[in-house]
Parts: structure tokens; sequence; C-alpha cells
């Protein structure tokens, strides 16, 4: 298959510079617009614009859609000819209006001049929201009919619509003389019903999303109601644009991608770029902040660690202990390890259902009480899991150390574990839990403070048992 494509990849190159029109345009028959974009978008940015002056106008502007943001940009600051020009004019608005934000005003003013008044005050409109609000990506294209209007009429209405645009979305929004919302059908509901029937008698109530709701929150409530489009509206109630699930599932992956960049401690500007073609410069300073960050917090287990090796060595000696220290601080990492992934994976759990909508601020002690229990659960299990880890792993590599000391040793480390896990669940669920009722991103606040206190707290209660342990031991004589 991955020769096929190859081979496809290589023909079309050639036809392309050899500019043999007519093989270029049947592509277009034989083979699906998105997959033909895939096709070249490894090509020179002169290839693909001679591929677009090859094909017709609406399979040209089709396949300049499926081209990346960034690809989009870089041909539209080539274009200056007339048929370029005309290529972006039959984009969608919405399309469009998210290009010419990114050209240079000389570019976008250019390609503005051009565009029809109507049009044109629609980007207008879109361009007069802000990035995170639902009405920088709605669709200004869509149909409206009136609920005294008959179903003849509106067919004769949609028929017209479609002449001038057959991408239109299927769903019909019904409004009053003013433009306010009053509900929603759709064209095979109209079509389906007799010509005397009125509208009125065929639509049902719709939720709706004001323009100027945030995006993730319309998503959030788009995913909630089953349907393939969702109104936007002013707060006058009029309708001004709709959002598709396409929109949605672009607001949700890039939500998802930005949480997942967030929790790794990586920039999430960097999300929004291409990592193939984003320099190692800006790959660097989107992830070095946090990591020098973690570095320098680390000191705190760092000096936990070098004190309390000297206190252990302490301890062995005066107890006349045959155990190697190191074999005491060879088993931190276990700890501090199981201790940072319960801790991550609370946080991740708690992140992913507080974005959306399923918990917020409100259900911390629920969700606490379930965390609480969950850790004690995993905790037990660890405990065990550890136990027997460790009766292997001392029958194999044991030097001589006395059975009680390790017996004591596997018991306050298997202990330690169930304790860090369970402090790992409870933070995890706490801090994302905060960052939320404090207005805080739940996804940057998690990961630094997760990483550096759990270590901490690991490595301090890891020595503490098992010093304490030792003691205890030596008290009971049980190394006599």
């Amino acid at each position: 298959m991955q020769n096929k494509t190859i081979e496809l990849k290589e023909e079309i190159l050639n036809k392309i510079r050899a500019k043999e029109f007519i093989h270029i345009r049947n592509l277009t028959e034989d083979y699906p617009i998105a997959d033909i974009a895939e096709l070249i978008s490894d090509f020179s940015l002169q290839d693909k614009i001679l591929s677009l002056r090859i094909l017709r106008k609406d399979d040209a502007a089709d396949l300049f859609a499926y081209f990346d943001i960034e690809t989009q940009i870089e041909i539209a600051k080539s274009f200056s000819e007339d048929w370029a020009m005309k290529i972006l004019q039959e984009l969608q608005t919405n399309e469009l209006a998210n290009i010419l934000e990114e050209l240079p005003t000389n570019i976008a003013s250019s390609i503005l001049k051009l565009t029809p008044p109507e049009k044109r005050a629609d980007i207008n409109l879109i361009l007069s929201f802000e990035n995170e609000q639902i009405g920088s990506i709605m669709q200004v294209d869509f149909l409206t009919l009136q609920p005294q209007w008959t179903v003849k009429k509106s067919i004769s209405i949609i028929r017209k619509k479609y002449k001038i645009n057959p991408d239109i979305s299927s769903d019909i929004y019904i409004t009053d003389g003013q433009g306010k919302l009053l509900g929603c059908t759709t064209i095979s509901d109209v079509f389906l019903n007799n010509d005397s029937v009125l509208i009125e008698n065929i639509y049902d109530p719709v939720k709706s999303v004001f323009a100027s709701d945030n995006k993730e929150d319309a998503a959030a409530i788009f995913t909630d109601q089953d349907r393939n489009t969702l109104p936007v509206i002013f707060q006058d109630e009029r309708i001004v644009g709709i959002i598709s699930s396409d929109d949605v599932i672009d607001v949700i992956q890039d939500e998802a991608t930005e949480d997942m960049y967030k929790l790794a401690g990586i920039s999430a500007a960097s999300a929004e770029d291409s990592y193939i073609k984003k320099s190692i410069f800006k790959v660097v300073k989107s992830r070095i902040f946090w990591l020098i960050i973690l570095m320098i917090s680390s000191t705190i287990s760092q000096f936990i660690i070098q004190k309390f090796t000297d206190i252990s060595s302490n301890v062995v000696a005066n107890l006349h202990l045959s155990i190697s220290t190191g074999l005491i601080v060879g088993l931190i990492p276990i700890i501090s390890g199981s201790a940072g992934n319960a801790g991550s994976q609370s946080s991740t759990t708690i992140t992913r259902s507080a974005a959306i909508g399923e918990i917020s601020s409100k259900s911390l002690f629920k969700v606490l009480k379930k965390e609480f229990l969950v850790g004690l659960v995993i905790g037990a299990i660890m405990f065990f899991a550890n136990v027997i880890r460790l009766i292997f792993y001392f029958l194999i590599f044991n030097e001589g150390s006395q059975v009680w000391t390790i017996a004591l040793i596997i018991f306050a480390s298997s202990l330690s574990l169930l304790i860090v896990i369970l402090i790992a669940k409870i933070m995890g669920t706490i801090i994302p839990l905060l960052a939320i009722r404090w207005k805080r991103d739940p996804a940057v606040m998690s990961a630094p403070i997760l990483a550096t206190s759990t270590d901490a707290i690991s490595t301090l209660i890891f020595f503490g048992l098992n010093i304490g342990v030792l003691y205890l031991g030596s008290a009971l004589n049980v190394f006599a």
C-alpha cells in the first residue's frame, strides 16, 4: 500500500510538472480531494500552486481548503493573479476569515477588496471575535425560513440557496421577522411534507450558544445535543451563524492536545504548530522552562536523600546491622516513581473529567472520597506485590544481610509504598480541583506541583519508616 502511494505521488508530481491538465483533473474523479491533498502535502510550494492552477476552480478551492493553515498562508502570500483570488472567493466564509487573520495586512486587504460586500461584512464579523470565542469559528452560510411560510415557498428558497452554495448545511433554522431564533428543522422534513403545510408545524425547539461563549464551553454543549449543527446567536437571540460537528471536533482536538502538552510540561502554544516544520530552537523553547523548574525543585528531594542517607548509615552502624545503606537507598526510585505515576493517573483523570463538564470544584469531597478508596485498594495491592517482588529480589541478591533486617526493610518499604500512593492519589485529586476553583488551568498546575511534592514526600516517608522500623526491631531484640 505504501509503495503504491509513493508511486502515485511520483506520478502526480511528474504530471504536474509536465502540465498534463487532463490527467490531473481526472484524479478528482478517481480519488477524494482530501486524499489528493494528503498526497501532495510534501510537494514544494511551486508544485502545489501548479496543481491548483491545473484543476477546475471549484476543485482547486476544495483542494486548497484541505491544506494545513501554514500551507494555505504560504500559497495565499504568493497569490497575485485573478485566478488565485477567485479560488479564495470559492472558500467558505469562515475558512477565508481564518486565512485572512494570519496574512500580512496588505495581502489581506487586497483579498478583501475583491470580496463581495456581503461576504466581506461576514468576514469582518467573524474576525471581530476573540480567538477563544465561538464566533471566531462559526459558519455564517446557513439556511433560515420563517414559520408562516408554506413548504412550497420554502422548497423554492432552499433550491435557490443550494445553487449558490451546494455545501450549505442541511439543518434549517426558523426565525421570526427580526431574525430571532425560534427552532430548527431539516431539508428532509421540509421536502417530505405537503406543499400547503406551514413551516410552523414542522420545526422543533433547539439549544443555542452565544457568539461570545468560550469555544470549549460551546463544544461541551454541542456534545450533549447529538446534532450535526448548533445555532450561534447574539444576546438578543438573533441567529448569526452555526457551528458544525467538524468545528467542534477541531476544538476538542486542540483542547486535548493543549492539555496533553501542559501535563507533560510543554508550552501549550507549541501545540498549534506542526512538529515537523518547527525549528529545533522552538521545540527547545517550548520544553526547557518546566524542565529547569523541575530540576531546581528536585533540590528538595536531593537534600532529603543526602541527609537521610547519612542518618541511615549512622543508624545501621549504631545498631550493628550487617546491611548496606546502598540497599536501602536503592529502593527510593521504586517508591517515588510509583507515587508519581499514581498521582499523574488521578490528576489526568480529574483534569479530563473537568474538561468535559463531568465534575467541578464543588465535587471535591465526593471525588476525594472515591480517589481515597481507589488509592487504598491500589496501595494494598502494590503493598503485597512489592513484598513478593522484594522476597525474590533478596533471595537472589542478598549479600549476607540478616534475615530479620531484610524482612523489616521489605515491610517498611512496602508500607511506605502504600502510604505514598494514597497521598499521591489525594494530591492528584485536590490540585486540579483547587486549580479549577481558583480559575487556574489544572493541566498547568498539576504537573510541576505533583512531580516536586510526590518526590520529596515519598522520599521522606520512605526513610522515616525504614529508620523507625529498624529502631523498633532493635528495641524488640529481633536482631539478637
